[in-house]
């Protein structure tokens, strides 16, 4: 009579159909998989009473599955070589009971308590194993005997990994797979296909139709472990990714609105800035006036304006606020408002200087603060200079030379009481007055030195005396820094003498 060969032998193994193997293996997968269970309960309760009898029930049922293993495969199935798993787990592999291997070098990532996992088999003493198997490992369970059960348990309820049995009645877990795929909702839940059959067109098929991995009956508890926790770790990062992903987007639909927001604020403080320094000067007898303005954004800090105060006297007055947008627009109108006022309260550079600096301390106590300069000339040439923190004015006379009248003055808004001092000078006919801004010269030179206020006087006493004199100034500044642009706002009057 004929024996089967033994494990190891070298008798080519008989070929039988899959249900049989898979019919064999299923009841192996029970007994295995109770008795590793029952042994584990037995040593955790501290009783050894009946763990002898039942590691020979399990050393029987794994010796059983080796058997079967090396002396039947699959008619049509390759070689079980060619099933022992990837290159890289069948280098090494350790013993983890009598007749069971596992493969070096996995271990089972840190458990999630509150992940929950569905078991989907058809048969119910499957379930309760695997069911038992990861509640002792902390996993919440819940279980499903056929396809279209699981698939209704998965659009009612949140699941974090699917452990979906291949050989059901009905609907097969190819097609509760090909289901949950084609699902935008369900198919970024990983799955885990089991089987007993271990051949490899099936587990081909299945990572190909996007399981996350394939796991033959019965269960090595080391591989299974390692398999679902490397699972949920990256459904985590997974979830992780697409959380961050959601908040970056509604970060950025609140950026957006906020800019949108800025927007709408920018283009009222442009208006309202615009209204103040686009007035334009009316004829005044004996003198030529130019203005220039040009803020690094739709809205600067720099902000200008003039008013007559007499019959051939008139005021001309810059100042410079910290910042630039909204913030700076709104200080730039309340500075227009003091100059208004005190123009009407005073008449001299050294009054209005005064009164606009007690009276921005009393709006802001010390909290900004900004610089500021005024000029008062007269029909007869005089011309009165203050400045608090402000570059000086220049004066370039028609014989080419250049004189400053300095700002003697801190900053507008440090001390109410401050004393303001002027200057006073006379303009004759050819003889240019220049009150600026320091972004003027917010510039570098080709060598990357920064421009100062007496680069600004050099280039300024090279510049002809005539119309478009601001203009011109300005683009030869831009030249000498080889065409850099302003790195601050900038705004700029100039009186010529006529």
């Amino acid at each position: 009579m004929n024996e089967a060969p033994q494990p190891g032998s070298d008798a080519a193994p008989h070929l039988v159909p899959f249900g049989l193997i898979h019919d064999l293996r299923t009841p192996l997968n029970q007994i295995i998989g109770y008795s590793e269970l029952l042994i584990e309960q037995r040593r955790a309760q501290g009783a050894d009473d009946l763990t002898t009898d039942l590691q020979k029930i399990l050393g029987a049922g794994q010796q059983l599955l080796a058997l079967i293993n090396d002396s039947f495969r699959p008619s049509g199935a390759p070689e079980p070589a060619s099933l022992a798993g990837p290159p890289a787990e069948r280098r090494g592999r350790r013993r983890v009971g009598p007749g069971v291997e596992a493969p070096l070098g996995i271990v089972a990532p840190g458990l999630f308590t509150k992940s929950t996992v569905l078991v989907v088999d058809d048969i119910e003493a499957n379930r309760d194993v695997l069911t038992r198997r990861l509640e002792r490992e902390g996993y919440q369970v819940a279980t499903a005997e056929n396809g279209r059960q699981a698939l209704d348990r998965l659009r009612a309820e949140t699941f974090d990994l699917v452990l979906l049995d291949i050989m059901m009645p009905e609907m097969d877990g190819y097609d509760v797979l090909q289901h949950l795929k084609a699902d935008e909702v369900l198919r970024h839940i990983p799955v885990i296909m089991i089987s007993a059959l271990s051949e490899l067109d099936s587990v081909v098929r299945c990572i190909e139709m996007g399981a996350e991995d394939y796991l033959p009956k019965p269960f090595n508890p080391i591989l299974l472990k390692a398999r679902i926790g490397a699972c949920l770790e990256k459904k985590r990062l997974r979830d992780r990714e697409i959380q961050l992903f959601g908040q970056l987007q509604i970060h950025n639909a609140e950026m957006a609105r906020w800019r949108e927001m800025q927007d709408a604020d920018l283009a009222v403080a442009q208006v309202t800035q615009h209204a103040i320094v686009s007035v334009p000067i009316p004829p005044i007898d004996g003198w030529h006036v130019e203005t220039a303005y040009q803020p690094v954004i739709q809205v600067g800090g720099d902000v200008y304006g003039w008013r007559q105060l007499d019959r051939g006297v008139w005021l001309f007055w810059l100042a410079d606020a910290t910042g630039h947008g909204v913030a700076a627009a709104l200080f730039t109108t309340l500075v227009a408002s003091l100059f208004e006022r005190a123009s009407f309260a005073s008449n001299t550079a050294r009054g209005i200087m005064s009164r606009v600096n007690a009276e921005f301390y009393g709006v802001l106590r010390g909290r900004s603060f900004m610089t500021a300069c005024c000029a008062v000339v007269d029909g007869e040439g005089r011309l009165s200079f203050a400045g608090a923190g402000h570059p000086p004015l220049l004066i370039r006379r028609r014989n080419g030379s250049v004189e400053t009248l300095k700002s003697r003055n801190t900053l507008m808004g440090l001390d109410p009481a401050a004393t303001i001092d002027e200057e006073v000078t006379t303009l004759v006919s050819g003889d240019t007055a220049l009150l600026y801004t320091d972004g003027l010269h917010s510039l570098k030179a080709t060598d990357g030195e920064r421009f100062t206020s007496q680069n600004l006087a050099d280039i300024f006493a090279q510049i002809d005396a005539g119309a478009d004199l601001l203009p011109r100034l300005i683009t030869q500044l831009g030249q000498m820094s080889d065409a850099q642009p302003f790195e601050d706002d900038l705004a700029a009057i100039a009186l010529r003498r006529s």
